[in-house]
């Protein structure tokens, strides 16, 4: 008689045998890439992905520690504490003068970049194995509109260089604009582009179906649903913060807890809920709290850890899920994109800034400081699942087809992360500093 195999999971638990390990091993590796990636000046989120590339997938498929729903629950929870981190460092009394500018890059900045290397996907698009409908080509291409605060961070640190006063207060500005509208037009896109409504684009889709009024109408009660969320919140933040907060370390809870309250209400009035969570973390860090030491500052100095969790998670996330033979195969295709996005971003910096206010040496630092990271990938794991609905996208080829729209925005991402340093440090020889007020 064959001895009978140990249990797979713990008594009493719903979680397998080793999974608090395994989970704490991870990250403990994560932290030590990250300190000897900040030792030997390297983007720290480009070696969390490479460790997340190396990490054994059967450890996924096997102890299957990480199901749909573990995986869309981080999803959600790292991509709403990046958005409530990115409204945490949008100070409004330091992008004054810079409000135009901002909105420039994070709007029309977000559309060239995706026109742009949308055209050049779908005309590279017979490099990839399989085939490439438009809709999943345009929905992927969307997932890189963002541009992330942290990965910018990081390369100043390992190029030993800052960018202080109105460069700096533009670039945190162009960050939050450019999430929010990415994010946005992802689930615009995601709901237009979709042969079979699911899900909470349902009703969505119901509307893009009649005409166009309708279509903005739909985008119109998302956007005022998250709006309302946010200031709602927003505006009862400072008073329960000087009333529940005796010390600073109580500030790090109380503000996690807005923050899924934002989110939970948002999708409550319609679905807004990552515009909620920023809208909130605005109004927090712009807040006048009685106790004068609970301002912007520390507000996001106790959330940057959290900030820094959820970016190693979804840097982790994607590096798992990404499979080396797909790696392989869209490596080409992978480089040619990471050529055309900072091209499409020079051009649009060029393009939207005018030339009195930002002479060339400043249009190329913000040129050069445009990083895409953990907000991109995030959307890239939401396109995954949306592959399996678009329009043009047979069920038979969503699985092969996602698992290689998922390595190549890998590849485009990596490569971005790791050739921008090599040209910033050739830029900024020949730019100093910039310091102005």
């Amino acid at each position: 008689m064959a001895l009978p195999l140990p249990h797979t999971h713990l008594e009493g638990t719903l979680l397998p045998r080793g999974f608090f390990l395994g989970l704490g091993l991870i990250y403990l590796a994560a932290l030590a890439v990250d300190r000897l990636a900040a030792h030997w000046r390297l983007p720290v989120a480009a070696a969390v992905l490479l460790l997340g590339l190396v990490i054994p997938s059967q450890w996924l498929t096997q102890a299957q520690p990480l199901g749909p729903l573990q995986l869309e629950t981080l999803h959600r929870v790292s991509l709403a504490l990046l958005i409530f981190y990115a409204g945490l460092k949008t100070d409004l009394r330091r992008i004054r003068g810079m409000t135009v500018a901002g909105l420039r890059l994070g709007c029309g900045g977000v559309l060239i970049t995706v026109v742009i290397t949308a055209l050049a996907l779908l005309l590279l698009a017979p490099l990839l194995a399989v085939g490439l409908p438009p809709a999943a080509a345009v929905l992927a291409v969307c997932c890189l509109g963002a541009t992330d605060s942290g990965a910018i961070e990081d390369l100043l640190v390992a190029l030993g260089h800052s960018i202080r006063g109105r460069l700096s207060h533009l670039l945190q500005f162009e960050v939050a604009v450019s999430t929010v509208v990415t994010l946005l037009g992802f689930g615009l896109l995601a709901g237009v582009l979709q042969a079979h409504p699911h899900g909470d684009h349902q009703a969505l889709h119901g509307l893009l179906a009649v005409r166009l009024m309708d279509q903005l109408g739909a985008v119109g009660l998302h956007v005022i649903a998250g709006l309302l969320a946010g200031l709602a919140v927003g505006a009862a933040a400072p008073r329960l913060i000087d009333a529940l907060v005796r010390s600073e370390p109580m500030l790090l809870l109380v503000a996690v807890v807005l923050a899924f309250v934002a989110f939970g209400f948002g999708q409550l009035l319609g679905g807004g809920g990552l515009l909620a969570v920023f809208v909130a973390g605005v109004l927090l860090s712009n807040g006048r709290y009685r106790i004068s030491r609970f301002e912007q500052q520390a507000l996001g100095r106790v959330m940057h850890p959290l900030n820094t969790a959820a970016e190693i998670t979804v840097l982790l996330l994607l590096g798992l899920l990404v499979k080396p033979a797909a790696l392989i195969t869209v490596l080409p295709l992978g480089l040619a994109l990471a050529i055309v996005v900072p091209l499409a971003r020079l051009l649009s910096v060029s393009v939207l800034l005018p030339t009195g206010r930002f002479p060339w040496p400043d249009r190329l630092v913000l040129a050069g400081c445009g990083l895409r990271a953990a907000v991109p990938l995030a959307l890239a794991v939401a396109m995954t699942e949306e592959l399996p609905h678009l329009r043009g996208v047979a069920s038979t080829l969503a699985e092969p087809l996602g698992e290689q729209l998922l390595a190549l925005l890998f590849v485009v991402v990596l490569a971005d992360l790791l050739l921008q340093p090599l040209l910033m440090r050739s830029l900024l020889r020949f730019t100093p500093e910039t310091s102005q007020p």
